[in-house]
């Protein structure tokens, strides 16, 4: 009985202790709350793109034989939006009435170059310096009038521009009987041409002559042709050289308009 007695007692103790022991164990286990006046870990946050900054000065301006390149952005004059496209572009640049300088690739389309001529004239620009790669014996740089800030000249004005053939047509803006001159042995006979030229403008008063060309030509050929009206000056009297924005009919009216 004595012995019973004694392992009755004990059997709380060891319980208790267990107990004890379990609990020591849970508090081990369990996370330990932050401390007073610890930092609490928080999410790195996301901050949302922000837009590159516009370039204050003038980005390069490009016209190649993909089409206009106008400060970093492809204009596809081919899609039905590229015309618009073309016309948002410009409008965005920081022209404030400056001339602007534009490079044209020697196998770009006329008419791409043109259009961009047409709508930097359209967006403020007075004048635009055309920078191409031509021949060696005529100047390397135009400047031209967009031909929407261009006025009507006399009738007399003298009109040229490259047929698809490679031939030159030089006839009066008013309309009227034309001179064609064949192709040289690589393109436009320009010798010949330029002596006709320098016969139609000293017997004219304008100031002003239009260019153009073909579409199927390369531009080349147009920045030489407008090269050759410049050097067939002789009297120094043309001091607005008109790139037309569509190419015209040999010996018909020029129209102007378009920018």
């Amino acid at each position: 009985m004595r012995a019973s007695c004694l392992l009755v007692s004990a059997s709380p103790r060891l319980a208790l202790a267990a107990g004890l022991l379990l609990a020591a164990a849970a508090c081990e286990s369990a996370p330990k709350p932050s401390e007073p006046g610890a930092a609490a870990t928080v999410a790195p946050s996301v901050e949302a793109p922000v837009a590159p900054p516009k370039p204050k000065g003038m980005p390069e301006l490009l016209v190649d034989s993909m089409g206009p390149y106008i400060g970093g952005q492809r204009v596809d004059l081919a899609q039905k939006e590229g015309p618009e496209k073309l016309t948002k572009v410009i409008r965005e640049l920081p022209i404030e009435g400056k001339p602007v300088t534009l490079l044209a690739d020697k196998r770009a389309k006329p008419s791409a170059v043109a259009a961009v001529v047409t709508e930097l004239g359209a967006a403020g620009a007075p004048k635009v310096v055309i920078k191409t790669d031509g021949r060696d014996d005529l100047p390397k740089e135009i400047t031209v009038v967009p031909e929407g800030r261009a006025s009507k000249p006399p009738p007399c004005a003298v009109s040229t521009m490259v047929l698809k053939d490679l031939a030159t047509a030089i006839w009066p803006f008013g309309g009227g009987m034309g001179k064609k001159q064949r192709k040289g042995l690589a393109g436009p006979d320009l010798s010949n041409t330029g002596e006709q030229l320098t016969k139609d403008i000293a017997a004219c008063s304008a100031t002003v002559a239009f260019f153009s060309a073909d579409d199927e030509v390369p531009w080349e050929m147009a920045h030489n042709l407008a090269g050759t009206v410049m050097a067939s000056d002789a009297k120094k009297k043309l001091d607005t050289l008109v790139l037309l924005r569509a190419a015209p009919v040999a010996g018909r009216p020029v129209q102007l308009g378009g920018g």
